[in-house]
């Protein structure tokens, strides 16, 4: 038998008989106080989810039913003390659920009104002062002090570790006053990673306020990622969790999204104070084939030019605005910059990394990618209260906008150019690229 293991036997003339094996050392035979010696052995009672609250007086979350009390004399048997407990406690609302003779502890389920009186007045009840009474209180383990749980699950956390967001957490969680507009294919509003945070939703399609999600899960993914809410014990949290987000949806009812939706999109977020655009987006490059670098350089070099100034013209006005554009830099493993939009040196490319910190096989790349950050195995909300897990630049590009919201909570009143310093030294050249390592936020 193990140490500290715990076993019944039945003893002559049936009288039940507890043999503590704790350490090997010495055996305590309990005469029974009947029914309280069949807990024995038994492990405690799983938490019900149903009976966690959040006790207003220590903001602490407690399972509403649940007492404890352990003795600290060596010459008092728990058995025992749980037999006098239930003399002073007849009532068949006080139950004792749970007994440890190695530990000398009990648990006793009782209504929720009842706990402070039973806590104030249980040791001179039981003329015992030895004893320790305390409520069963949840601890967390992940190191950020929240309780939204995947932040303990490796397989989903993995990025928020991976670019250092604690650095970031210690300082802020973001600001309400800060908002960061989210250009996409719709939203479910209601999702509670995202209910209550919205400011100013419109669909540029239709000229309505209505933003409801497409049947592809893209648009709500993205602002999660960027804005979920903190310790509201689900899923995971956004990079700025206190931040506000503008959800535009761009995507008309066939599904198509156009320059004139994109670029109508970007104008009605300067318009209406965004401090941050996300942009998981891109044209279409029907390219079937891998181009020699070469021969990609020099289209970024030669062709395109025209569009590529309308776009820079586009993001200057942003940047008067104090308003930083954040892209994906695209999926076609490629050189940023193919796509005339995602030129402009006043704008944040986004491209895509793993887990082993390798850029990831689908990202585009080059020196006009500002920035890498996580892009596969990110799970963020669904429509319908679900999550995903979903990969692309897309998703590494509100891990940035988070960051950049976080920036912007500091001193809301940065300029681009300020903002893009501060941003530049959270960045670190890891195996020849850089990549987003959360340091300083100011």
């Amino acid at each position: 038998m193990d140490n500290g293991q715990k076993a019944l036997y039945k003893a002559t003339n049936d009288v039940e008989q507890t043999i503590d094996y704790r350490n090997d050392v010495g055996k305590r035979y309990y005469k029974n106080p009947a029914p309280y010696y069949q807990l024995i052995g038994r492990n405690p009672i799983p938490i019900e989810r149903e009976k966690i609250r959040i006790d207003s007086a220590n903001n602490r979350k407690i399972i509403i039913d649940r007492i404890n009390i352990a003795i600290g004399s060596k010459n008092k048997s728990i058995v025992e003390f749980a037999s006098q407990l239930k003399k002073e406690y007849p009532s068949n609302e006080y139950e004792i659920i749970y007994l440890d003779t190695i530990i000398n502890r009990l648990q006793l389920k009782l209504p929720y009104q009842d706990r402070n009186n039973f806590k104030s007045e249980v040791k001179n009840k039981m003329g015992n002062d030895s004893i320790l009474v305390w409520e069963e209180m949840l601890f967390t383990t992940n190191k950020y002090g929240l309780n939204d749980p995947y932040l303990d699950n490796l397989k989903y956390n993995w990025y928020l570790e991976d670019i250092q967001i604690e650095n970031g957490w210690k300082t802020t969680f973001g600001d309400p006053s800060v908002i960061i507009a989210v250009l996409d294919n719709g939203f479910d509003l209601s999702h509670p990673e995202l209910a209550g945070k919205q400011v100013k939703p419109y669909n540029v399609t239709n000229g309505s306020t209505n933003v409801s999600p497409s049947s592809v899960n893209h648009g709500t993914h993205i602002a999660a990622t960027a804005v979920a809410k903190r310790n509201n014990d689900k899923g995971l949290v956004g990079i700025c969790s206190d931040c506000s987000y503008m959800p535009i949806k761009i995507q008309d009812d066939n599904g198509y999204i156009s320059s004139s939706y994109v670029i109508d999109g970007i104008l009605y977020a300067i318009k209406n104070g965004a401090d941050v655009i996300n942009i998981s987006l891109g044209l279409e490059i029907p390219l079937s084939i891998k181009l020699p670098v070469p021969e990609q350089k020099e289209i970024i070099n030669h062709f395109g030019k025209d569009e590529e100034q309308f776009w820079n013209e586009l993001f200057v006005l942003a940047e008067k605005r104090k308003t930083i554009c954040v892209l994906a830099a695209g999926n076609n493993n490629l050189l940023t910059g193919i796509d005339p939009f995602a030129r402009s040196n006043k704008t944040i490319k986004v491209g895509a990394i793993q887990r082993d910190e390798q850029i990831t096989s689908f990202s585009n790349y080059g020196d006009l990618t500002t920035v890498f950050a996580p892009g596969v195995d990110i799970l963020s909300a669904k429509p319908q209260n679900e999550y995903e897990v979903l990969e692309g630049t897309s998703m590494a590009t509100p891990i940035v906008s988070g960051f950049i919201g976080l920036i912007k909570a500091q001193n809301k009143g940065l300029s681009n150019q300020d903002a893009f310093a501060i941003f530049a030294k959270n960045i670190q050249n890891v195996k020849g690229f850089p990549i987003l390592k959360i340091n300083f936020l100011n």
